[in-house]
């Protein structure tokens, strides 16, 4: 087992799901020579983003295979093998580097790998703001402007 110092960036294992009827990942997936295979622009609010994946991340594997010198459509391939869930071993071009650089290979056998899930990177929730009991309106709406539309329709009635 290889020995990495607590202060080593983690890799990530992103696993990416599609739900309610979405058709894309939402990521661009990008390959350069002696880069590798990497992430492009992330969609806001998209599979990729709830998935964990940041723009710049270099992959390494996909669905538990390595890709290391595989070709960018081999790639596509082991992506689309499940129509609705990828899970990708990703970390960030720093990361990348310092791994390169203490020559430790960036594997699903690493012992620091962090995985990150649509459950576990969403943001927590925001209970709804509560009103007062004598059904006012909150003070926020006391003070807003009331634009011309607003006024139309309170004529009408």
């Amino acid at each position: 087992m290889v020995n990495i110092p607590s202060d080593a960036v983690p890799p990530r294992l992103c696993v990416i799901e599609k739900l309610n009827g979405e058709t894309e990942y939402g990521y661009n997936l990008h390959a350069e020579k002696g880069r590798g295979q990497f992430v492009g622009i992330v969609d806001a609010n998209s599979p990729a983003e709830r998935g964990g994946l940041i723009t710049g991340d270099r992959i390494f594997a996909v669905n538990g295979h390595s890709i290391i010198g595989e070709n960018h459509k081999k790639v596509v391939e082991r992506i689309k093998a499940n129509p609705n869930r990828c899970e990708m071993l990703v970390i960030s071009e720093e990361g990348a580097k310092w791994y390169q650089e203490h020559n430790v290979q960036i594997t699903l056998d690493l012992p620091n790998i962090e995985r990150v899930s649509q459950k576990n990177h969403l943001p927590p929730s925001i209970p709804p703001p509560q009103r007062p009991s004598n059904h006012s309106p909150p003070p926020s709406s006391w003070y807003a402007p009331t634009t011309y539309s607003q006024y139309r329709i309170s004529n009408e009635q």
